[in-house]
């Protein structure tokens, strides 16, 4: 019964690691596209 719950333990930190990096890439790119927004809209006026 402990093995199993140690399992389910890692597998739940796994599953929590890879969506924080998916929140943080999600984010990044969300950054990118705005600033890449207000260059093009300095450049524009």
């Amino acid at each position: 019964m402990s093995i199993f719950i140690s399992w389910l333990v890692l597998i739940i930190s796994v599953a929590c690691a890879i969506g924080i990096m998916r929140i943080i890439n999600s984010v990044k790119k969300i950054e990118r596209f705005s600033l890449m927004n207000n260059d093009t809209n300095k450049t524009s006026n």
